[in-house]
Parts: structure tokens; C-alpha cells; sequence
């Protein structure tokens, strides 16, 4: 009976932190792909909503669309009796053994050109119902900057909305913006890091495609350069004698750091775009979504213990470390205090004299 009970209360709740499945993009867009890119999109489209994560394509590096073969890993993944460690050594001897096997057939003979691609689909679903809780904040602010509220769907590309996503390079947050570009505008302090703060980096990344497309003119090229960086694409832009997406994949002048993830990035984010409007038909499953986060912005008066930042949370630690993953715990656990001047979000509004409201 407690038993039962339990998963009552918890089936209340969760549904209580959900709203019914539905897409806000708009039906009639600037963003299109081009005959040129048709292909390559509808690969993409395959990588996140056919393909499960234990699964795989070995296609083409220079032409993903070219398919050499579907890999299912599953038989490695699902052995029980295997640690992560061992999965991983067997599940990379069996992709070189599969890329030798394609090489021969197909008489390639640098395997850098077969390229192994794992599937998206369960991230993309749960990337579906998180984006629930940022959307609604994230396209008010792209409409007060007067850009396309599709552009928002990048962060499918960039994250999964996955708030404390880190990237090899440096790159953080929702929208993986690098530590250089953040820097500039003040935006990493000893005590927070606002890339990782959900309102403030969809602020910068607002800004950072408004700049690339007044300077490109062209949204391919404003969103490659989201990912690639303006310079960079404004360089394959003279190397190619091109503004056409297209023709800067194709060229065979080519800078040293163009490479497949700057020649796919808009493609990815067209898939993303027709992933999210087909979402009811691809995933059936697909009921609900994440409930719009409640984020009220403050910004520390003076120095607030943890005894009375956690009121703010019901006492509820993780509550905290959720609504505040810019945060650096663990210069702050070293003074055992959140200092005057930090950023913090809160689940509801609250008149108290340790915050002041945010002005931005």
C-alpha cells in the first residue's frame, strides 16, 4: 500500500512539472534547405530520430548521405558482464574491424575518410521534453532582439539542453559558448561563470548571431559561424568566391580548422528544426514536455550564508545547484558564503535584504 502510494504521489508530481506536447516554431520559415543540402539534412534527420545511441552509420567523411553501413552495437553495450571500460576498448576494435572491411569493399584506402556516426535519438527526445523549462525565456529574448525564434534550436545542436554540457575545447553551457567570447563581456568571475547561467548566455548567443548575420548577410552563414567563428567563415568565403553554404563545403580550398563539424552545423540545425515540427509523428511517445522554468533574477546585496540561500529553495540542495549551475560551489563552499555582486536565480519572486533584482 506505502508502495503504491509512493508512485501516486511521485506520478502527480511529475506530471504536476509537465505541460502537454506542443512546438512553437512557425509553420512558414526563412530557414530552408537549399537542393544543395537536401541530402545531408535528411542524414542528419536519420542521426536524431531513427538511430538509437547504441547504434551507428559508417559513412562518407566529405558526403555523409553516403552510407556504408549500419552498425549495431547493442550486443556489446547490453553485456552485463563487461565494465564501461572494457565496452569501450571492444566497441572501438569493432568499428576499425567494420571500417576495414568497407575500405576493402569500396576500395578506399585512408580510413580517416569512413567516419563512424552514432545515433541521437534518445538524446534528441529527452533534449525535446528539457527544452520545455528554456524555450519560452530563451525566444522572448531572440524576439526583443528582433531574430528568428528558430535560431533558439541550436542549442538541440549544441547541448541537448543539457545545462552543465562542457565541451573538449573549453566551450560551456546551453549554448557552449567559449571562454574567450565570454571573457570580453565580463561574464567569468572567480564565483560564477555566467555561460553557464541560462538567461545570460542566451543574451551573448543572441548577440553573437545578430552580429554574424549583419556581418554575412546570409543565416547559413550567420549560424556556421555560431559554430566555426565569423573570421574563419568570412576566410572560406574568399577562398571559395562564395556566400553559399554550399559552395564552402564543396570548395577545395579549404582552412586548416574547417572541418566536418563546421561543414554540417547548419545542417544539423535544419534537421533539429524538422525533427521538433514532426515530433508527434517521429516519437509518438511524445506527450508532454518540461514545464517553463520559473526564474527570478537577483543579484546578491551582501554576503548570504547557505543557511539562508537554501531557504529560498525549501532547503533543497539540488534545487539550488539546478537553478544555479553558473555558479562556482566550490570557491563559494570555501568562504562558506555567497559574496556581494552574484548572480542568482530563484524559483519565485522574493523581497529580502540580501538580493536586489537584476537590471539586465
Amino acid at each position: 500500500m506505502k508502495l503504491f502510494l509512493f508512485i501516486l504521489i511521485f506520478s502527480v508530481q511529475l506530471l504536476a512539472d509537465t505541460v502537454k506536447w506542443s512546438s512553437s516554431l512557425p509553420t512558414n520559415s526563412v530557414f530552408k534547405a537549399s537542393p544543395d543540402l537536401n541530402d545531408r539534412v535528411k542524414f542528419w534527420v536519420k542521426v536524431y530520430s531513427e538511430l538509437s545511441e547504441k547504434q551507428g552509420y559508417l559513412h562518407d567523411l566529405d558526403q555523409p548521405d553516403l552510407i556504408f553501413a549500419k552498425l549495431d552495437l547493442r550486443f556489446i553495450y547490453n553485456n552485463p558482464f563487461l565494465s564501461y571500460q572494457q565496452k569501450k576498448i571492444k566497441v572501438e576494435k569493432y568499428i576499425k574491424a567494420e571500417k576495414l572491411k568497407v575500405a576493402k569493399k569500396w576500395n578506399i584506402t585512408d580510413l580517416r575518410y569512413i567516419r563512424f556516426q552514432s545515433g541521437l535519438k534518445e538524446r534528441m527526445q529527452k533534449a525535446l521534453f528539457v527544452s520545455g523549462r528554456y524555450l519560452p525565456m530563451m525566444e522572448d529574448i531572440f524576439k526583443q532582439k528582433n531574430l528568428p525564434i528558430e535560431l533558439t534550436r541550436l542549442v538541440f545542436v549544441e547541448s541537448s539542453f543539457n545545462i552543465r554540457a562542457q565541451s573538449k575545447v573549453g566551450a560551456s553551457g546551453l549554448w557552449q559558448i567559449m571562454p574567450s567570447v565570454a571573457q570580453e563581456e565580463g561574464y567569468i568571475s572567480h564565483f560564477y561563470d555566467k555561460r553557464n547561467h541560462p538567461f545570460y548566455a542566451t543574451r551573448l548567443a543572441a548577440d553573437i548571431l545578430k552580429t554574424n548575420f549583419q556581418s554575412t548577410r546570409s543565416w547559413p552563414l550567420a549560424v556556421t559561424s555560431y559554430n566555426h567563428g565569423l573570421f574563419g567563415v568570412k576566410k572560406m568565403t574568399q577562398l571559395s568566391q562564395s556566400k553559399d553554404i554550399a559552395d564552402l563545403i564543396e570548395s577545395d580550398r579549404k582552412t586548416r580548422s574547417w572541418g566536418f563539424a563546421s561543414e554540417n552545423f547548419y545542417s544539423c540545425f535544419l534537421a533539429v528544426l524538422e525533427v521538433e515540427r514532426k515530433a508527434k509523428l517521429i516519437f509518438p511517445d511524445q506527450n508532454v514536455k518540461a514545464k517553463p522554468l520559473i526564474m527570478s533574477r537577483v543579484i546578491t546585496k551582501k554576503n548570504l550564508s547557505k543557511k539562508i540561500a537554501l531557504q529560498y529553495f525549501d532547503n533543497d540542495y539540488q534545487k539550488f545547484l539546478n537553478y544555479n549551475p553558473h555558479l562556482n560551489i566550490t570557491a563559494i563552499r570555501k568562504i562558506n558564503a555567497i559574496p556581494a555582486g552574484v548572480p542568482l536565480v530563484l524559483p519565485k519572486k522574493i523581497s529580502s535584504r540580501y538580493l536586489k533584482e537584476a537590471s539586465l
